[in-house]
């Protein structure tokens, strides 16, 4: 029986989705049926998804005002360390391919406090997914799997546009001439006033990527001389913080954000880049017995509707590798051959 709550947003949102297996909508039913405030807050949820198309953000907000006062009974609370206390919400939002959209959200502050402080909304895809969410101002966002985006709800497209990224997302970016976009991450930040461009800085790399499809984009690179580059449509720029080196190239951006249909299309990628998208999709870990395999290049197209077994299967063809899996990890290894 699952007891988290993140794990019951996510069962909840696969189930009104249509994206629940049987097993999932039975153990849904079984934690609806423990009490009667499991029963209300999922069909508040599901009340709010169902009117999330077309009601304001005014009703938005009355809503999750209201689910707010539900979770805090069931959600163990947490508190920010700063000079100022914050409330922060999360949604987990979840696009399953075929596409289908569906969100839950839960607070994890004080219920009492001032409504006046600063309120953060955090929306992350959960691990194997692809999100969409549209944000106040009406930008739509889509979400790579494990990356999350962040933003202040009391300022949004009042006295700004600002939101934090960690990890990769598309933007299709709503045009205000008056009020420039900017995406915040680690390395570098984009700022923009009305376009289209996928972007993917994760913490635990030295690499910062965007490429614009539609529109211009302005980057501004965190180093010692504060660098500044304008990009234009068809454009890819790579910026590698160890060597304060920026690499600007002409791609076809389908390829860079083809992700968000649910694939990876590969045009001439090494074994070593594969892996680090594989390793992010399955949530498992890649070891090469032979570091030399890494290189190998591929050309292709693999989809997160498919299973990891799949996957590997295309590599064990194309690579003439074998493979093995034990403890959550993928071992890769030449193939004996006679």
């Amino acid at each position: 029986m699952t007891n988290s709550t993140k794990d019951i947003e996510i069962l909840i949102g696969k189930s009104i989705s249509g994206n629940a297996t049987p097993e999932e909508n039975k153990e849904l039913e079984s934690w609806k049926a423990v009490s009667d405030s499991n029963l209300k807050l999922y069909n508040r949820t599901l009340k709010t998804w169902e009117k999330s198309k077309f009601i304001s953000q005014y009703e938005v907000n009355k809503d999750k005002l209201q689910i707010q006062v539900e979770i805090n009974k069931q959600v163990q609370f947490k508190f920010q360390k700063s000079r100022k206390r914050n409330l922060f919400y999360k949604i987990a939002a979840i696009l399953v391919i075929p596409i289908t959209f569906a969100f839950s959200w839960y607070f994890v502050q004080n219920p009492y406090n001032n409504l006046q402080e600063n309120q953060f909304c955090e929306i992350t895809s959960p691990k194997g997914n692809v999100s969409k969410c549209i944000l106040p101002d009406g930008t739509e966002v889509w979400i790579n799997t494990g990356s999350t985006i962040t933003y202040n709800t009391n300022y949004f497209n009042k006295d700004n546009r600002e939101v934090k990224l960690e990890g990769e997302a598309y933007f299709h970016v709503s045009s205000n001439n008056q009020k420039p976009f900017k995406v915040i991450t680690p390395l570098g930040n984009v700022n923009v006033t009305g376009t289209e461009f996928n972007l993917k800085s994760y913490s635990e790399s030295n690499k910062f990527e965007t490429v614009l499809e539609k529109g211009k984009v302005e980057l501004c690179f965190r180093s010692n001389s504060q660098q500044f580059v304008d990009l234009l449509p068809g454009e890819r720029a790579v910026y590698n913080s160890k060597k304060s080196k920026i690499i600007i190239t002409k791609v076809d951006p389908e390829i860079y954000s083809s992700w968000r249909n649910g694939e990876i299309i590969f045009k001439d990628a090494t074994l070593n880049d594969l892996i680090i998208e594989l390793e992010r999709i399955y949530d498992i870990k890649f070891y090469l017995k032979d570091k030399s395999i890494g290189e190998f290049r591929f050309r292709g197209m693999f989809c997160y509707k498919n299973n990891l077994i799949d996957a590997l299967e295309k590599i064990k063809k194309t690579a003439e590798l074998e493979y093995y899996i034990e403890n959550k990890e993928v071992k890769l290894t030449k193939r004996q051959t006679n």
